[in-house]
């Protein structure tokens, strides 16, 4: 399989600007990657701040050297290893990481060769006072990422909130001291004449980098560190039922935090807030076909995750099961599935009921459905108040893990946020553009002006069709052609199978009833589609007369929705950089079902040698789909990335975000 590219990117990175890739077909094949993004790592904000500080140092020292052809092998050696030891840092292997920095500072005089280049740097002791700082900055930072490595499960759930609080500030007290020696770093590569690390070519960024996480550090101190009670909201997504932010939103946990620790973690079942929700508003029309008011459980609506969260927060809030307390939720993240049974299988299975049931990570999603249904169906008090139970059980056991498997807790959390697997939101601005740059914000790509390929996204909405989507298997397969003209012809295969009528429990073999949203660049235009259906959906009730409230980025997407005259069964809409066809798909238990979009677009720059070409791809979360792309190359091109005409990628977990470089090559 082969690899897979992503597009978390760190503060200074530009979704814009994507780095080059290294030529594949000369260095052993596969497709061109990125660098792969280790989120188990230390963000890369501090690791590059580290190395583009020592850089600029160390580079002006080196070009130095050369013009005197004074430069050793010795000096090349240490160099490398702050290199390597920034790398390591990185990819979350601390104690290499001390051990190279250490090595570095110990066996490079940089005071004698400092002060015999005084004549360009001025005060030597200067000099090699901020060069010492900056790289015991860089262990300093070591020790902090080696114990929140091997402790924050337990910072987190085991009420060690000073601690958590203690460490937190003196990462941001490091970074402060790396701030402060940056200008003096700037200036000696001024005068050493080291353009490639100026102030204004590389400081600058990495000092903006710096500031923001300080911020954010700020932020996140301030939050734990209340003397109050901060309100943070969990949303469990049930991926069974799917909708375009994730899983119905059937369960959540708020989560009461003070002084740094989790005072108290409340499981209720949506209803408990949507039943005490007065507010009446107009559904989504899709969503009218199955209710009448529009409600936390169906907020989840919206590709883009802040809007979904906020939407959600502010139904929440609405809610007289908060607003008459005047609780307020400071932001939310969503927790698919997934997570849950990946930390099942660290901790091992949980047993429930007094230790009748066995929870692990094969079946805690089918056996907690089935507890929740069959609770329903005998009218039990409240059905869901296994969650709770399952919540109090699993979270003592993460909080009491040894170093060893907090380690491999810490490390999944960079797969869960890379696949969209666990996504946050905070309300306030600045935190939440912080994330966003990080790209776990969940929200969708922003396409830049006279972006010059393609993108893709699939959106799924489960209405009226029970909890089928668990025994959905779906294939995807787009044939993207690149004209000579600039024009790209695209082909898109959705294949759907329901194996539900192989599955124990009714809410399984139900008819899958599917809202589809294909997103596809601005430009695009249909040309011919096949395979979805016509779904009238009438209004359950007249909303204007009964006074029911419009939500305005709702209508801002239906006022714009138009009935293609020749495909009735498809809709168009605009959304920001990005056309949205819509349509319905209706799959019986043991049946199959496809949809078939073929649609044109154009690039703005006509295929030529060395010309960049770009696609996108973005998952929904929590979705699973097979997928093959395969993009070709306009008569007479071949890729360099591969060498070849086609371009093809497959994977049946991509990442949330799907980035491909490529670069055409004349024949």
């Amino acid at each position: 399989m082969p690899p897979e590219t992503s597009d978390i990117k760190w503060p200074g990175d530009s979704a814009k600007k994507e780095r080059e890739f290294e030529n594949l077909a000369e260095s052993g094949g596969g497709p061109p990657v990125r660098p792969e993004i280790r989120r188990k790592g230390l963000p890369r904000g501090i690791g590059f701040g580290i190395a583009a500080l020592i850089i600029i140092f160390a580079g002006s020292l080196v070009f130095a050297y050369f013009s005197s052809r004074r430069f050793s092998d010795s000096v090349s050696l240490n160099l490398e290893d702050i290199r390597s030891g920034v790398e390591d840092l990185r990819n979350l292997d601390p104690e290499s990481a001390e051990e190279k920095f250490v090595l570095a500072r110990d066996s490079m005089n940089f005071e004698d060769i400092f002060s015999k280049l005084s004549l360009l740097f001025g005060s030597s002791k200067e000099a090699v006072s901020d060069f010492n700082t900056v790289i015991s900055s860089g262990i300093a930072i070591s020790k902090e990422v080696s114990f929140f490595r091997d402790n924050l499960p337990g910072l987190v759930f085991g009420r060690r909130g000073d601690e958590l609080i203690g460490h937190l500030r003196s990462t941001r007290d490091i970074l402060s001291g790396m701030s402060s020696v940056g200008s003096g770093a700037a200036s000696v590569a001024a005068k050493m004449g080291y353009s490639p690390f100026s102030a204004t070519g590389l400081y600058l960024p990495v000092s903006s980098d710096m500031l923001r996480i300080g911020r954010f550090l700020d932020f996140l101190i301030a939050l734990l560190d209340s003397d109050s009670e901060r309100h943070f909201l969990v949303m469990f997504g049930n991926t069974s039922e799917m909708r375009p932010g994730g899983g119905f939103l059937g369960s959540y946990a708020d989560i009461v935090i003070k002084k740094g620790n989790i005072a108290d973690i409340e499981v209720h079942d949506i209803n408990d807030a949507d039943k005490l929700l007065e507010k009446k508003m107009v559904p989504p029309k899709p969503l009218q076909a199955i209710v009448k008011n529009w409600r936390a459980a169906d907020a989840n609506w919206f590709f883009d995750f802040p809007d979904s969260a906020g939407k959600v927060l502010s139904f929440m809030e609405e809610s007289n099961l908060y607003k008459e307390k005047g609780i307020t939720f400071d932001g939310a993240v969503s927790v698919s599935p997934r997570v849950i049974g990946d930390i099942l299988a660290v901790t091992g299975p949980v047993g429930l009921s007094g230790g009748k049931i066995k929870i692990d990570k094969d079946n805690f999603l089918i056996e907690i459905q089935k507890i929740v249904q069959e609770s329903k169906e005998q009218r039990a008090t409240y059905p869901k108040s296994v969650l709770g139970e399952l919540s109090s059980t699993t979270l003592p056991a993460l909080a009491s893990l040894d170093p060893g498997k907090s380690k491999e807790v810490t490390g999944l959390m960079g797969k869960w946020l890379l696949n969209k697997d666990l996504i946050f939101f905070f309300k306030d601005e600045a935190a939440e553009n912080f994330i966003r740059d990080y790209g776990v914000s969940g929200d969708t790509y922003d396409l830049p002006q006279g972006w010059n390929g393609d993108y893709l996204a699939l959106v799924d909405a489960n209405i009226g069709g029970d909890k089928t989507d668990l025994y959905m298997k779906q294939g995807v397969l787009l044939e993207s052609q690149i004209n000579d003209d600039g024009t790209v012809n695209d082909h898109l295969v959705i294949t759907r199978e329901h194996n539900g009528d192989k599955a124990k429990y009714w809410w399984y073999k139900s008819t899958n009833q599917d809202y589809l949203q294909v997103f596809v660049p601005e430009t695009s235009q249909l040309v011919t589609t096949s395979g979805g259906i016509e779904k009238k959906i009438t209004p359950p009730l007249n909303y204007a007369k009964e006074g029911y409230a419009v939500d305005p980025l709702v209508s801002g997407m239906e006022d714009s929705e138009e009935v293609i005259f020749n495909y009735p069964a498809v809709t168009e809409r605009p959304d920001s950089e990005r056309t949205v066809f819509a349509t319905w798909s209706k799959t019986k238990p043991g049946g199959k079902s496809q949809i078939v979009f073929d649609y044109d677009h154009r690039i703005p720059a006509v295929p030529a040698d060395g010309v960049e070409y770009k696609f996108v791809f973005e998952k929904q979360p929590g979705s699973k789909r097979d997928y093959k792309f395969q993009i070709s190359a306009p008569i007479g091109y071949r890729f360099r990335e591969n060498g070849l005409p086609v371009y093809e990628y497959e994977s049946n977990d991509p990442p949330g975000r799907l980035i491909l470089d490529l670069t055409l090559e004349k024949i």
